[in-house]
Order: C-alpha cells, then structure tokens, then sequence
C-alpha cells in the first residue's frame, strides 16, 4: 500500500493523518480582521435612508452593521467576535421585546427621550450613557421624545456562533410589563447595596451614565495616565470588580489637548467609536484620521498608537474588545514599544 492510498482510507472514514496537515508553524498571529474605518457621515447618511425606507413593523430592528473588509466572506462582523451596528429609532417607535444568550451593549451617541427596557425595567437613555443587557433577558426599546436616538449596539454573537450555542425567543407582545421602579438596578448593585440580600445576578443590566464617566475623567484629566491610552476608563461589573460581561470589556478613553500615546499590540481586537474630538491612529505604520462618530478597528496583535488632533480641545473615544474571552483562555498577551 502507498501512502496516498492509506491517506484515501483515512479521508473516507473521516480520519486524517498529522503528516498530510500544514504543519508550518505560525510564529505569531496572523488576523484576517483588517484596519478599518468607517466615517460617520456615511454611516449616518445610509441610517437615515433606512429610515425612511425600513419599518420596525416588518423589521425588529433598524441597524446599520460594521462588516470588516476581512471578514466578509466569514462571519460579516466588525472582528471574529464582536459584531459593532448603529440603530436607529424614530420618535414614538417600538423596537419590539426578545431575548438570546448574546451579551449585548448600548453606548447613546445622539439624541434623548428613549428608554430601553430590560428585565422590567426602564433605563432611559442620554448621549454618553452605557446600557448592558446580560444574556438571556428580555428587552425592547422605545423613543417616547420627540427627536430620533442613534446608538451603538454591540454584542458577542459572532462568538455564540461559532460556538453554534445560539437561543432567541420572542416575547408574546410587543413590549414587556415595566415591574420594577426606577433605579432599581442601581441600588441593588450599586456602591451601597441591601445588606440582606446577596445578589444572584452575576451580571446585572446596568446603566453607565455619562454625566458620571465624564465627571472621572475630568477628575483624572491632571493625572500621568496610561502611555499608550491617556486617560482610560473601564466599565466594571460592580458585583465582582471584573469585566464589564463575561465576553466584552466596555472602556472609555481621554486624549488630552496634543496627547500623542505609545505604541502598543495585544492579542485582543478592539472596536473605537469616536465620542467626541478628532485625531489619528496608526495601525501597523498606516495612519487613520479620525473625527467624531468615526468608528474604527484595531486588529489583535497590530502594533497601534494615537494621537490628539487638537492642540486646545480633548478626544474621547469609546471602545469594546473581547480581551476578556482571551484573558480566560489564558491567551491574552501584550507588549509595547
């Protein structure tokens, strides 16, 4: 018998030898997520067309997607584990109640009046806030103002996916009862929490607002900072201190006034949308220019640092990665330069 005839047997029977694999090392990692970035005005520009031609009557939910150039033939999300879209919702809109074991979060980028609910309870929205909904909870969103509200949602479905573990339920009507008083969420989990009551939420629904994320920075603004990100924020899980969710961290960052960062790579994928300023990144030598509502990709293990474009006013950029699925798997690695 030849070895091609074994190696026939073998693909017949589902089986395959180590000697008829690649087996050229890789070095280090090499991403098919390439740098991207997408401008506002275009994201905008398309949004509001969907607006005017997509009802939530015949479609849950208006967005707009990230799809990564790289990924367009795979998974048509922004990275291989993160999928970043842009919603809209006209005044007086429902977007109707579901839920699924996708972790997802609300960063508000324009507009006010809205409240989306989870697990009966309302949290309304204002530009800047941060809104989580924990896996497997109910939640629908309504715009109860009179202007439109735009934010971004993201979630870890290209990793439920992958993983083939999806669930999704509808909920019997178009909105789900409102059980719990205002707040309750946050004083439950707060800082000063009831004595009596251990939690058994390990990730409640929460609301980061942003009057208290601007108000930490400011605070911090004097401070030496981080080399390589200025001054940044994590949004943390107040019961244990950790992630903001078990798949995504959530952070915020200050460039202050011709702040130019270190350069850095690490082995997790980070989305930036830009919140407020203008300014660059450099990506493996190849400069972005951005401005506010840009959104951007750095990609793992892309060598990355950015830079102010403003002498006099600060940046702020809003961003999500999946280091803590790599910091679980103990495959986080970072070094800088």
């Amino acid at each position: 018998m030849q070895l091609e005839d074994l190696d026939l047997e073998l693909d017949e029977k589902n089986l395959e030898g180590y000697w008829a694999a690649d087996r050229s090392p890789s070095l280090e990692p090499a991403p098919t997520v390439k740098p991207h970035l997408w401008k506002w005005n275009e994201i905008y520009e398309c949004l509001m067309r969907a607006g005017e031609l997509v009802s939530l009557d015949k479609s849950e939910r208006r967005t707009v997607r990230l799809v990564n150039p790289g990924l367009k033939e795979r998974v048509r999300s922004a990275t291989r584990t993160i999928h970043l879209s842009i919603q809209l919702v006209k005044p007086g809109e429902i977007a109707h109640a579901h839920r699924h074991n996708m972790t997802a979060i609300r960063f508000v980028v324009r507009g006010r009046g809205a409240y989306t609910a989870v697990e009966g309870e309302q949290f309304f929205m204002e530009e800047g806030d941060l809104i989580l909904t924990p896996n497997w909870s109910w939640h629908d969103h309504y715009n109860g103002g009179n202007e439109p509200i735009v934010w971004l949602d993201g979630h870890d479905g290209p990793l439920v996916n992958a993983l083939e573990v999806g669930f999704f339920e509808p909920f019997p009507k178009s909105q789900q009862p409102i059980e719990r008083p205002a707040d309750f969420s946050s004083r439950q989990f707060g800082l000063a929490r009831p004595a009596w009551n251990s939690p058994t939420l390990k990730n409640p629904p929460l609301r980061y607002r942003w009057a208290d994320t601007y108000a930490t920075l400011q605070t911090l603004s004097g401070s030496e900072g981080d080399p390589y990100d200025g001054v940044l924020l994590r949004y943390v899980n107040p019961l244990t201190s950790g992630w903001t969710l078990p798949t995504m961290s959530c952070e915020i960052q200050m460039l202050r006034a011709g702040e130019e960062t270190r350069s850095h790579r690490h082995t997790s994928s980070t989305i930036y949308h830009v919140f407020r300023g203008r300014g660059s990144t450099v990506i493996n030598g190849e400069k972005y220019h951005w401005e506010r509502g840009d959104c951007f990709v750095v990609p793992l293990w892309s060598w990355h640092q950015h830079q102010n474009g403003s002498d006099t006013e600060e940046a702020i950029l809003f961003s999500l990665s999946d280091r803590p699925v790599l910091e679980s798997l103990n495959l986080y690695r970072e070094e800088g330069r």
